[in-house]
């Protein structure tokens, strides 16, 4: 029975596909139908606590006829029957609430607390504290008798909380047997082997005589298998098991192959697998590159035009004091980011005039290699600074196709989507409320992250045939010296929590507008692509990048724009406007001093030419 064991405390660290949840809803199913007591389950947010009950808990309730006879049907008009959130049982109850509320964490006396993705919790709600302890405080009352179990895949290292209780835990790892020469052992991914792009051929090596394993193998290994704990001395008291994708029925070792070739490159698809599939708190490798290395890295390519194999563009604004700057990235389908455009627009972001020469920034297209013109998918304002400006700037452009102008507001925490669900915001003039407008929150942390990553491609450079790195950064030649200062102008560092672990945290270290840009136009190239099917990527590719035999005469124009295909010459480009008499280039910029990161081609005026 799951309440008889003598341990107060399980922590399961799991990867995907290897039945976690359905674990934990089996303890559930088993205190409803044979120890009855009172249960808290906690999931992240009360949205994903009411999914839980919709997707998992209630159809176990309903397809299981010894549970479904114990609990008591809805009721409406009453508090005797259960409700959605609430599961009543003869002598117990299971109540599900999200670690995002203290409310649900508060007032209530439980015997067992089963918190599921408690690596997904926030660590702290408010001014209440950590949602972890909160829950755990419910089980004071009940002495040796509590049961407090947590689940969870890892999250990231140095803060990933089902990490931390693994290890001072007993630490269980699943010891199977070789069908070779049966020596026990527990599975990890670097005894996986396959040839160069042939996931297919994945076998699994024996730890002790390297014999080849096939797949067909496990299902033997695993009934023959048996946990062994590096610290049996705590099983009374704190049980730990861990449990990698490789162990999982469901999923197959090519497949696993498979995913580890499509991830190689893609910082967040190298995060999801070292999560979901291994099992392991994902190490972010935070540390920037060299400033100078990454001038050395420029593109022989001008300013303003979009390279070869760029699929979409978007743009950001950073407010200061006393002026706005802008830029405009590429993207390809691997999300390798590539600096097309940007400058700076002199002036009191107070005034409206500064707004219209930015309205007319981003009303601009942008040539590519094939002579065709496009404008941002999406540009960002950061709000962070004169907020009531920028929703008035934004609201005149609600419904705006191209770009699709969006205030954005940066949050400082791990764990959060690229850009996740707006909040309404009024705007107003001149003291009376003139409208409202969307505000977009932007997972920052994450996302300087995988900036953090591409600057590191692009700090190695081409590979021996000359090729570069899949999802690298790349800028062009009108890029100076102070440019990359500003790229490179914060740092991850490491700090102690309360809770007795350490957590990183990006910290500005000097003028960082540029690092800023980036991370919001790529925040914005993943929000704009989440749902893209491989089909709709091949449709792009297909819309942006042409015919292979047109490519050539305009790519000979566009690295070198003084160079024409006398045979089948380009179109010129239409002249691009004046700027404005107003537009001023900001002293010092142009020759890329402290003052700014301008040169002498034209980055860093106001009209970005």
């Amino acid at each position: 029975m799951a309440l008889a064991h003598p341990c107060e405390r399980v922590s399961l660290m799991f990867s995907a596909q290897t039945a976690k949840t359905a674990g934990l809803l089996n303890v559930g199913g088993q205190i409803a139908c044979e120890t009855p007591a009172t249960v808290l389950w906690v999931l992240p947010s009360l949205d994903e606590a009411s999914a839980f009950n919709r997707e998992k808990l209630d159809p176990m309730i309903q397809n299981s006829p010894a549970v479904r006879q114990r609990i008591k049907p809805l009721a409406s008009r009453d508090n005797s029957g259960s409700t959605m959130l609430r599961k009543i049982f003869p002598g117990g109850n299971i109540e599900i609430v999200g670690a995002n509320s203290s409310k649900g964490l508060q007032m209530r006396t439980k015997r067992v607390v089963i918190m599921d993705e408690i690596s997904e919790f926030p660590f702290s709600i408010g001014t209440r504290g950590d949602p972890v302890l909160m829950a755990e405080t419910r089980t004071i009352a009940w002495g040796n008798l509590k049961k407090i179990i947590a689940a969870s895949t890892p999250g990231l290292k140095g803060t990933c909380r089902i990490t931390k209780r693994w290890e001072e835990g007993s630490a269980g790892r699943y010891h199977v047997p070789c069908p070779h020469c049966h020596t026990r052992q527990a599975l990890k991914f670097a005894n996986l082997h396959w040839p160069d792009g042939k996931p297919e051929l994945a076998a699994y090596h024996c730890d002790s005589c390297g014999a080849a394993i096939q797949h067909a193998a496990k299902r033997s290994m695993l009934a023959a298998g048996a946990w062994v704990h590096e610290h049996p001395e705590r099983l009374g008291s704190h049980a730990s098991y861990a449990l990698n994708t490789l162990y999982s029925p469901f999923a197959t070792w090519s497949e696993m192959a498979r995913k580890r070739e499509e991830s190689r490159d893609d910082p967040q698809a190298d995060k999801v697998f070292t999560q979901q599939w291994l099992g392991e708190a994902y190490e972010a490798h935070h540390d920037l590159p060299s400033h100078e290395v990454l001038h050395r890295r420029r593109d022989a390519r001008p300013q303003g035009r979009i390279p070869p194999g760029v699929l979409f563009l978007e743009g950001a604004t950073d407010v200061q004091g006393n002026r706005l700057e802008w830029g405009v990235y590429g993207f390809d389908r691997h999300f390798g980011q590539w600096l097309v455009d940007g400058g700076v627009l002199e002036g009191d972001p107070n005034l409206r005039l500064v707004w219209d020469q930015m309205a007319e920034i981003m009303a601009r297209d942008w040539p590519d290699a094939w002579g065709r013109r496009w404008r941002a998918t999406s540009w960002g304002i950061d709000s962070g600074f004169l907020s009531p400006q920028v929703y008035r700037f934004t609201r005149r452009h609600a419904g705006q196709a191209e770009p699709r102008v969006m205030a954005l507001d940066g949050r400082a925490k791990w764990g959060l989507p690229a850009i996740g669900t707006p909040t309404i915001r009024d705007v107003d003039y001149d003291g009376r409320k003139i409208g409202v407008v969307q505000l977009w929150p932007v997972g920052t942390w994450d996302i300087k992250s995988e900036v953090a990553s591409a600057m590191r491609l692009t700090e190695m450079g081409p590979d021996e045939t000359g090729a570069w790195r899949r999802g690298a950064m790349r800028f062009h030649e009108a890029c100076s010296a102070n440019f990359f200062q500003q790229l490179c102008a914060e740092a991850c560092v490491e700090i102690d929590t309360r809770q007795g672990t350490s957590r990183r945290e990006w910290k500005k270290l000097g003028p960082n507008e540029q690092w800023d840009l980036a991370t919001y136009t790529r925040a914005l190239a993943r929000h704009d692509t989440a749902q893209f099917t491989e089909v709709e990527w091949d449709g792009l590719s297909a819309k942006r990048l042409g015919p292979a035999m047109a490519a050539q005469p305009d790519l000979a124009s566009f690295w070198a724009p003084g160079i024409r295909d006398v045979a089948a010459p380009p179109a010129a480009p239409p002249p691009a406007p004046e700027p404005p008499l107003d537009i001023v280039a900001r002293p010092g910029w142009a020759e890329g001093r402290a003052a700014g990161w301008g040169r002498a081609t034209g980055w860093g005026r106001g009209a970005g030419r």
